[in-house]
């Protein structure tokens, strides 16, 4: 059986960002759109045959729940 390939989507973000800069784009992060980001970052994934994964330590709310609060509360 072949060994599970795991990547960070957040990583990918940050990847295809670089990229597009060195393409000559100029990529703007909405804000509210970080699940729609991590969203497609995941599904590219899953769609190549690795699964998406985040380090435990990296998964932790260190925003005070900002991002929950705007989107739940629109704060």
């Amino acid at each position: 059986m072949p060994e599970q390939q795991v990547y960070d989507p957040y990583r990918l973000i940050d990847d295809v960002e670089g990229l597009l800069i060195q393409r000559g784009h100029r990529p703007e992060r909405l804000d509210g759109q970080t699940g729609d980001r991590v969203a497609g970052a995941s599904r590219l994934l899953r769609g190549l045959g690795i699964d998406p994964f985040r380090a435990p330590g990296d998964a932790l709310d260190l925003d005070g729940q900002l991002a929950y609060q705007s989107r739940v509360h629109g704060d």
